[in-house]
């Protein structure tokens, strides 16, 4: 068998450190929906570098960008002027990103159907050079089928493209390449990490997330690539609306999201999760056929009325509903109980759980993250419970409709509050081993 170059949990960069990805938060952000800085109702890539504080104040590690206008931009220039005028935008993203200790990673869409000609190959490598050039730490390939035969492996890309890719790249050996995966059997094996759907389609039900959880762990450490978890995104619904919308929606997002950033490897946050954002089924003939993109709406940021500070051109944006003046980034900063002030916690507890002490001495951290290992616990119907290695962080969900115990263990967190110490029904909760 034919053998890739890629990151393995044996590899270390020079002082033994895994490379900044292995256990990231990535941050999915439309730039169409995020911040629109000219007016034109319309995000851009001005508008995400002026909102770059409120992500350092999240938490997260990494802007992961979708939805960027790179027609006629790259190595194949189109209107030079246009082109220009981008990649300025976008070189002050990524240089102000880096100044915050974010990186920057950026979405590629690949036919697999032309990448079997050479040529195309080189084309692919020579536009991966070209945007790791301008500051872009890593790419997720968005990998269409179109074309692609059941004799091709890992999604259509034969394994003389990856090399090709990795050789390209050899220089900056740290560099993200991840693919979201589709079929287990034709998928693993080649790209660092394997950013898979299993979360965003299972119900709110404890058997289902547990096997989802424990097929992605297997086949990831059979393949020797890193798991790479999301429970919502461009294609799949937000947790609120899967989960039944309402108060108990948010609930269910809120434990699951727990379980979520519990879990070892990459997790990716779809911008509008942190804020416990429900999807918007609009009125498809009032909206413009250019601009219509499914049920999302515009970042809701400050103030009182749509389309709530995300952007000046008040008649241009697509409609936010008007009661989301108590969902909005401002409000939910003023909560102790949002959903904004949960997912602050949580991501504070990850990043100082891991953190060597002043002398650099890691041994005086917790570690309750560091070991990759899941070890399940017995739990009672309608429950799961798992601990990060023989003394690492606990997580326990209930999806059932009874309160229940918690495990032994210290309580750091829950994501709703306990009854009587037990924790109630569409919860989770995380607990430090005694």
């Amino acid at each position: 068998m034919t053998t890739v170059r890629r990151w393995t949990e044996q590899d270390s960069l020079p002082g033994g450190q895994t490379p900044w990805w292995w256990n990231a938060i990535h941050y999915a952000i439309d730039i169409r929906l995020f911040a629109d800085s000219d007016g034109d109702g319309v995000g851009d890539l001005d508008g995400l570098r002026n909102r770059l504080g409120y992500l350092e104040l999240l938490g997260v590690d990494t802007v992961w960008l979708t939805g960027v206008p790179m027609t006629g931009v790259g190595p194949n220039v189109g209107d030079p002027q246009q082109a220009a005028t981008i990649l300025e935008s976008f070189e002050r993203l990524t240089s102000a990103a880096h100044d915050c200790d974010l990186r920057v990673t950026l979405d590629i869409g690949v036919d697999v159907a032309d990448l079997r000609q050479p040529r195309a190959q080189q084309e692919l490598v020579r536009t991966l050079r070209f945007w790791t050039d301008r500051g872009v730490d890593g790419f997720r390939l968005a990998l269409s089928r179109r074309g692609s035969s059941a004799e091709s492996d890992t999604n259509g890309v034969d394994l003389e493209t990856a090399r090709a890719i990795r050789a390209a790249l050899a220089d900056d050996s740290d560099r993200l390449i991840g693919s979201f995966i589709e079929e287990q059997s034709s998928s693993r094996g080649v790209w660092d990490v394997d950013f898979n759907r299993a979360l965003a389609e299972t119900d709110f039900e404890a058997n289902g997330i547990r096997e989802a959880i424990g097929k992605e762990l297997t086949a990831c450490k059979e393949f020797g690539t890193r798991p790479g978890w999301l429970v919502s995104g461009r294609h799949f619904p937000r947790q609120v609306t899967r989960f039944g919308g309402g108060t108990v929606g948010r609930a269910r997002a809120h434990a699951l999201t727990l379980v979520l950033l519990a879990l070892p490897g990459v997790v990716c946050v779809d911008s509008g999760e942190e804020l416990g954002l429900p999807e918007v089924i609009g009125n498809e003939a009032e909206m413009p056929t250019q601009e219509l993109l499914g049920a999302r709406v515009p970042m809701p940021w400050e103030g009182r009325t749509p389309p709530f500070g995300f952007s000046e051109a008040t008649d241009l944006c697509l409609p936010a509903p008007g009661d989301w003046v108590d969902m909005t980034a401002e409000a939910q900063l003023e909560s102790a109980d949002s959903t904004l002030s949960l997912y602050r916690q949580a991501l504070e507890i990850k990043r100082t759980a891991s953190a060597e002490d002043e002398t650099g001495d890691p041994s005086v951290s917790r570690e309750l993250f560091d070991d990759d290992e899941v070890e399940w616990y017995g739990a009672p119907t309608g429950c799961l419970a798992f601990r990060r290695g023989a003394a690492g962080l606990i997580c326990a969900l209930n999806t059932s409709t009874q309160r229940v115990p918690l495990p032994p263990g210290e309580l750091l967190l829950s994501s709703a509050p306990l009854e009587g110490g037990q924790l109630p029904p569409d919860s989770a909760a995380w607990l430090a081993t005694s």
